[in-house]
């Protein structure tokens, strides 16, 4: 297999890497891109999760698809290809690696086996047991299958009996397993990296390895880590009106609120929503016997889920704060929540102090110490803000230093769009 590899001109492939589990007893399935296209010596296009990475034998790019950055603030980076082309010059860039390395399967295997002068040492390494299994077939492609034991579990690699090249690569779950347990009741966990029409030794259009530069890139040698910015405009804010709905069908108005530091956590019934509450139930206790701070659990399902329901999850869930319903969208329309659960922290003026999106584990042990501060009259809202302005200005000066001078990239820019 090692040598099949290792003299291939070119190699291409439509991989992706499969998670799959049961999820309340029904199968879910979540997929990423894990596709290479390689020729020898320097050429190469991979789509490996967010990234994009490509060498056409002159220059290479690379560039990050994430909503959250806006795709790394438009960064794209470019350098000269090198004549042989070798993992460690994928990896020069950490952030590269980063994204390989932190997908669901890891770097395709099939890069390592391409460009690495010594590929999948830890499956040779003293200890490691290999085991082969009974053949068994890939849409009509008999493989033999080999199980590799390493500390973290067993990898059973599926070979072409023909082509001697890997149509499919099962990892180690167990780990993985216990981790998604903590979110959500699955089960049946798998994962697996599928290397669909995996081929060697075809010619290959230059056209598969060409970048589409955007035409507003920012064009560096290296990416740098785009700052967080700020979670909302709110923060340091007012709201504008809002009210909920006791479970008792009485009221509970912004301005009753006021005077004290109000913790409000956005819920619905989903497993996530349930890990928040912890979090922040957590936090509660601390704060039970002080009169300055309240919490409230405010619910989004809409009134087609009765009181009778949400009284049974709250004892499911051992909530020991008030449930009050958001039956006009306050969340959404004032507060503009993406969704559940979301916990804002209101001071003592009815003021954003704190907007935590999604079930933070850290919560638990950050809270109490927001909330401290807060009834000592500081301002939170005013020092993350000024943070982000900081880490602005700090970013701002690395992407000019890593930036390449436009009479590098003027060839670039002009490349037209495919």
């Amino acid at each position: 297999m090692i040598r099949t590899y290792e003299q291939a001109s070119s190699y291409t492939d439509r991989g992706v890497v499969r998670l799959r589990y049961k999820l309340d007893g029904h199968w879910v399935q979540d997929e990423g891109k894990l596709a290479v296209t390689f020729a020898r010596p320097n050429k190469l296009h991979v789509r490996a999760y967010q990234l994009t990475l490509t060498s056409d034998g002159r220059q290479m790019h690379a560039a990050i698809a994430d909503a959250s950055t806006e795709d790394f603030d438009g960064q794209v980076v470019s350098r000269p290809a090198p004549r042989l082309l070798t993992l460690d010059d994928l990896y020069e860039d950490p952030m590269i690696l980063n994204v390989m390395a932190g997908g669901m399967g890891g770097p395709p295997a099939s890069l390592e086996l391409l460009l690495e002068e010594k590929p999948l040492r830890s499956v040779f390494e003293p200890g490691v047991t290999r085991e082969l299994l009974g053949k068994k077939e890939i849409r009509q492609r008999p493989c033999h299958r080999v199980k590799i034991t390493l500390d973290t579990g067993a990898l059973v690699f599926w070979i072409d009996c023909q082509s001697h090249l890997v149509r499919r690569l099962e990892y180690p779950t167990a780990e993985l397993a216990k981790q998604m347990a903590k979110n959500v009741d699955c089960t049946d966990v798998t994962l697996t990296a599928e290397f669909r029409d995996a081929r060697i030794d075809e010619s290959i259009n230059d056209d598969a390895f060409c970048f589409e530069m955007p035409a507003e890139a920012k064009i560096v040698r290296r990416f740098v880590v785009p700052p967080q910015s700020l979670p909302t405009e709110m923060l340091g804010q007012v709201p504008d009106d809002f009210h909920f709905t006791d479970l008792n069908g009485e009221a509970v108005a912004r301005d009753s609120l006021l005077g004290k530091v109000t913790v409000l956590v956005w819920f619905n019934d989903h497993p996530a929503s349930q890990l928040g509450l912890e979090q922040v139930t957590s936090a509660y206790a601390k704060f039970a016997d002080e009169s300055r701070v309240s919490f409230h659990a405010v619910c989004t399902e809409p009134t087609e889920v009765g009181n009778q329901h949400l009284e049974r999850l709250r004892e499911q869930w051992k909530l020991v704060f008030p449930v009050v319903r958001d039956l006009e969208a306050f969340g959404r329309d004032v507060f503009a929540i993406p969704y559940a659960p979301t916990t804002i922290v209101l001071d003592a003026r009815g003021m954003v102090q704190v907007y935590e999106v999604g079930a933070n584990p850290e919560l638990a042990q950050q809270l109490p110490d927001m909330l401290e501060q807060l009834l000592d009259g500081e301002d939170l809202a005013g020092k993350i803000a000024r943070q982000c302005e900081r880490e602005r200005a700090e970013y701002e000066k690395a992407l000019a230093e890593s930036s390449v001078p436009n009479s590098e990239d003027a060839r670039l820019v002009e490349l037209p769009l495919r």
